[in-house]
């Protein structure tokens, strides 16, 4: 699964870093641990370009009654996302790329203590980019009240080290594969299914940080610091 990242670099970087045609959002704040109902960024492509915008962090269905209430998954997992109710038609025609520096995992402890946290990220320092689908939603009480637009973060089945780790993983996305998964094209997505089910296991730098990181409250560098496992 997915459900802490982090998200360091600035929005020009990462306009560049994903190619993009337009941005559509302020800058966001860098944090070291972005947490789920806080704004990220994403980009999709609509007619050949690609718009960097930002997106709240865990899937408001359109027929929610409310955004406190209900199930706001921040995980799709890719075996289902094309046949699910609640994800098929966003995978279908809303698919998005989702920056990220990083993200942590949680190993089970070996006795009686919190479970080891690790901070996973590309060996070269380049931002990761994770599959994802969006949606929106309005609320029916206001009419005035502008959209609502959220995303969840697309996981697999962990291969290679990150399976010592947890049984699942973020679908993060080689760059050969962003112009069809950020396009809104249907026909895409069998194709894309099968691409993510041949990847092999991705290139990955673990390091054992501290439990600061469990607490949301807690966001800085400081939260990167190496221990001993």
């Amino acid at each position: 699964m997915c459900g802490r990242f982090l998200s360091l670099s600035n929005l020009d970087d990462l306009a560049t870093h994903l190619a993009v045609d337009e941005v559509a959002t302020e800058p966001l704040p860098r944090r070291y641990n972005v947490a789920p109902s806080m704004e990220i960024y994403a980009a999709i492509s609509h007619e050949g370009r690609r718009r960097l915008g930002s997106l709240r962090w865990g899937f408001v269905p359109p027929w929610a009654k409310s955004l406190r209430g209900g199930r706001q998954p921040i995980n799709a997992r890719v075996e289902t996302v094309a046949t699910s109710r609640m994800f098929a038609q966003s995978f279908a025609h809303r698919r998005c790329l989702i920056p990220a520096d990083g993200f942590y995992e949680w190993r089970d402890a070996t006795d009686t203590g919190p479970k080891q946290p690790f901070h996973l990220a590309d060996p070269d320092g380049e931002p990761l980019v994770f599959a994802g689908i969006w949606t929106s939603w309005r609320d029916r009480e206001d009419a005035d009240a502008p959209p609502v637009f959220s995303t969840a973060i697309v996981t697999t089945e962990a291969k290679g080290a990150m399976a010592d780790l947890h049984h699942r993983m973020p679908v993060m996305l080689p760059r050969q594969l962003w112009d069809e998964w950020a396009g809104a094209d249907a026909d895409d997505a069998p194709h894309l299914l099968d691409a993510v089910a041949a990847l092999g296991p991705p290139e990955l730098r673990a390091t054992a940080i501290s439990t600061r990181v469990n607490n949301v409250r807690n966001d800085g560098p400081e939260l990167l610091a190496a221990v001993q496992e």
